[in-house]
């Protein structure tokens, strides 16, 4: 085994970590933000903003991330539209197309994760908070956040009490 080669190998790979996890925390924080608008978006009560989202979750979950990623590297580069707006400046990096492909594909998972928590939360507790006099903005911060929060941090576990 050639020790010497494995080791330069080694140091280029750590090279890289880096820019992959600059890579990770910006689309991770950008799709996280994106998931959130989608996720209320697909249990918008309008029709057009749940067809939008419920859109964007089947395309970005249905097809491979290498697709993606090329897709958008090379695909938005033969719009000759895009190209003459103020965006292409950033889509001709490729450090800033990864970054939206990345974004875009966690958002697609992250809301159908936050679609299927705030969805968990029980229909009596939304009915209580509204007997409470809650509406809007105030409901959702008190009462199905929370409930949300604690259900999805819950799927995980076996509620079986079986030793």
């Amino acid at each position: 085994m050639d020790w010497d080669f494995l080791i330069d190998i080694f140091q280029q790979l750590l090279g890289g970590v880096p820019l992959t996890l600059q890579l990770s925390l910006l689309a991770l924080v950008a799709g996280f933000i994106l998931a959130v608008v989608i996720a209320s978006a697909a249990s918008s009560r309008y029709r057009l903003f749940r067809w939008i989202a419920s859109a964007h979750i089947e395309i970005f979950r249905g097809t491979p991330l290498l697709v993606q990623v090329f897709l958008i590297y090379y695909g938005l580069g033969q719009i000759p539209g895009l190209r003459q707006s103020v965006l292409w400046p950033f889509l001709r990096e490729p450090y800033w197309c990864a970054i939206l492909a990345l974004a875009l594909n966690t958002s697609a998972y992250t809301a159908e994760i936050i679609r299927g928590a705030i969805q968990a939360v029980p229909a009596s507790e939304i009915e209580a908070g509204r007997a409470c006099g809650m509406s809007g903005l105030l409901l959702r911060r008190r009462v199905t956040w929370p409930i949300a929060s604690i259900e999805q941090g819950q799927q995980g576990r076996c509620n079986s009490a079986v030793p």
